[in-house]
């Protein structure tokens, strides 16, 4: 690596110069003064040696990067490839580009980078017989989680500017381990232990009691069964449901009753619905149906839509995990001519009563008031109206009205 000598430079004063020029000619003189001044070299000979010399260090042999029992080693030449020299106050630099220093460190980091794997949980096991509350009958197991491992970066990167100009050949790569965001020991303590809230409906009294609704029914809730839910994690029931294949059955478009893809998803969500409320968690987001139904209670029900193309118009089922632990969701069809959802977790000491009553019914409109009672502990938290919801008389599929006051009404979770 050659240096080349500094030398002085000159810079011409162009307009005095001219005037020197122009009065030549006037006086028909045969010489005319260059006007101007000497410039010293901004960075001399003896700086530009100085970090010739650091850079000569720098790549005066391979260098060999130790960690975790390995060795790694770089060439002069992928070390020479990281160099920079910046210019400054009389003196040249010299520096390494930390970017082409980390991808000549490339393999170094991908052998020892390991991303942590988050301990989770494996649902498995029947759910029939498991509404008797019998924590073996949640099938839940701790999946172990895994350390992961980086390199300490920065302190890598400092020691190697600090030492490669210094002709350092030898380097302790320094790694810090990883927690996973969810440990084992952790997921031991926050798994569903035990039944916090269940529900059951009758799909039977559906006034379609066809083989496809029955496959809609076990496709959605089979969508559903086996959600685990970490505190303050969201349920949405349409992300779990939409997209599936379902069949063409019975449903309420426009308070009529028309054939359409899907039916009997409602049923699966309201009966969620209910058992979400038994269990204490919170609902962010609910729906009721245009019309009564026989197979849940009025003021009961939860109603889902996919909404237009673009979502428009969508109505979901929400609800929030504001417990203290994990949450599991099970759900499915039982031969025995019900619906069943259950919310698993570990006792919090929460007990909800739900319940609605009738504030009028005719022939052209219902309308129900659902009450709630919540208590923790023995303590009453909350003693009242839940919510309001006006129901309208539903249309057969052959336009005939069906009136609101005949429509039979489910018992609370039979």
């Amino acid at each position: 690596m050659g240096v080349q000598e500094a030398r002085e430079g000159f810079r011409t004063d162009v307009p005095r110069t001219v005037e020197n020029v122009e009065e030549a000619l006037e006086n028909l003189g045969g010489e005319a003064a260059v006007v101007g001044e000497e410039l010293g070299p901004r960075i001399t000979t003896r700086a530009a040696e100085r970090a010739a010399d650091e850079a000569r260090a720098a790549v005066s042999g391979p260098v060999v990067l130790a960690a975790e029992g390995r060795e790694w080693t770089l060439t002069p030449a992928e070390v020479g490839g990281a160099l920079t020299f910046a210019p400054g106050g009389g003196e040249i630099r010299a520096g390494l580009d930390e970017e082409r220093l980390r991808a000549a460190l490339g393999d170094v980091f991908s052998a020892l980078t390991v991303e942590p794997v988050e301990a989770g949980f494996d649902v498995g096991g029947s759910v029939e017989g498991s509404v008797e509350g019998s924590a073996a009958g949640v099938g839940v197991t701790v999946t172990p989680g895994r350390e992961g491992r980086r390199i300490e970066e920065e302190e890598l990167l400092g020691a190697m500017r600090g030492g490669l100009f210094e002709g350092r050949r030898e380097y302790r790569v320094p790694v810090a381990t990883v927690e996973p965001g969810l440990t084992t020991a952790e997921a031991g303590r926050m798994k569903p232990t035990e039944l916090l809230g269940s529900y059951r409906t009758d799909y039977t009294l559906s006034s379609d009691k066809s083989d496809e609704r029955m496959e809609n029914l076990s496709m959605s809730s089979g969508a559903v069964d086996g959600t685990v839910l970490a505190p303050g994690e969201v349920f949405s029931m349409n992300e779990k449901v939409s997209g599936l294949d379902y069949n063409a059955s019975k449903v309420i478009v426009d308070g009529r009753e028309t054939t359409a893809d899907g039916g009997g998803l409602c049923q699966v969500t309201s009966t969620l619905y209910n058992a979400v409320n038994e269990a204490g968690l919170d609902v962010t987001e609910r729906s009721p149906h245009y019309a009564q139904l026989p197979y849940i209670r009025p003021g009961l029900d939860a109603t889902v839509w996919f909404g237009g193309p673009n979502g428009e118009g969508e109505l979901d089922m929400e609800f929030e995990n504001t417990t203290d632990a994990y949450v599991l969701v099970r759900q499915y069809v039982a031969e025995s001519g019900y619906v069943y959802a259950e919310i698993w977790g570990q006792p919090n000491g929460t007990k909800v009563r739900t319940w609605s009553e009738p504030v009028y019914r005719n022939a052209d409109s219902a309308e129900w008031v659902t009450y709630q009672t919540v208590k923790k502990d023995g303590e009453v938290l909350y003693d009242g109206v839940l919510h309001r919801d006006t129901y309208g008389a539903l249309k057969d599929e052959k336009g005939r009205p069906i009136p609101a006051d005949t429509v039979p009404v489910a018992p609370t979770n039979p």
